[in-house]
């Protein structure tokens, strides 16, 4: 469960023309957006968590910049089983939306822990840093290619990105629990059925070497979009080895 609820919080953007996010970001697109998680199986359709991200102007390091944040809330009966709400931010870079840094703290079997990845433009690297409050904390360095990065960043990339139906698939790497995880990304056209009247854009998410859960599923995630200035995500579902997972936007 905790894995499938980092991809509803699940925001990068690049220097290369294959993955050049150059929608960007409009005024309409900033907000709060809630969303209800579900999950479904036979006849079991369960409310298991709400979701809120937002996107804001802000500052980072005295810059202009943009930020996002996501929290993931266990429905009470379900709280009984994950040990602490999803909570992560991420900050941009006004102009070119690319990512400067990430963090996500949360709580291992009652100890204080946190992943920290930072953005470095200066040597062109993403430094990891994994943080245990009773162990020595833990560094790894990936390329800043802008492929690389977190699900949170990945989920604006995605939102900002400009796709065709002649778009190749995108290769990325997404960082997950201080590793990287291949995935690319496909574009599949207008979907008229998922929201009548709204022509929401299709991509899918598909993570080539490990799924989102432990046990490896979760790996294709579809993902749908509004099409205009607010590049809104509307929802987002992937199958799991028993059931699946469904977010949708909350209409309030």
């Amino acid at each position: 469960m905790p894995g499938i609820l980092c991809v509803v919080v699940l925001s990068v953007f690049t220097t290369t023309a294959a993955t050049k996010a150059s929608h960007g970001a409009s005024p309409e697109s900033l907000g709060t957006f809630n969303y209800d998680v579900r999950y479904k199986n036979g006849l079991i359709n369960a409310k298991v968590a709400t979701a809120t991200i937002t996107w804001e102007e802000s500052k980072w390091q005295n810059r202009p910049a943009y930020h996002s944040s996501a929290l993931v809330k266990a429905a009470p009966v379900f709280a009984l089983f994950i040990s602490s709400d999803y909570v992560a931010e991420t900050y941009f870079s006004h102009s070119s939306l690319a990512p400067l840094y990430f963090i996500n703290p949360f709580k291992y079997k009652g100890k204080a822990c946190k992943y920290e990845y930072v953005f470095r433009e200066d040597n062109k690297t993403i430094e990891s840093i994994s943080i245990d409050e009773d162990d020595e904390p833990e560094y790894e360095t990936f390329p800043l290619d802008g492929r690389t990065m977190d699900l949170l960043s990945l989920l604006h990339f995605v939102r900002f990105l400009d796709l065709t139906p002649d778009s190749a698939p995108i290769k990325m790497q997404i960082l997950m629990a201080g590793k990287s995880r291949d995935a690319r990304i496909l574009y599949k056209g207008i979907d008229e059925e998922k929201f009548p009247g709204i022509s929401a854009e299709k991509i899918l998410l598909e993570m080539t070497e490990h799924g989102l859960m432990e046990n490896g599923s979760g790996n294709e995630i579809y993902i749908w979009r509004s099409p205009g200035p607010d590049r809104r995500l509307l929802a987002l579902e992937t199958e799991l080895s028993s059931g699946a997972m469904f977010v949708r936007l909350r209409q309030e």
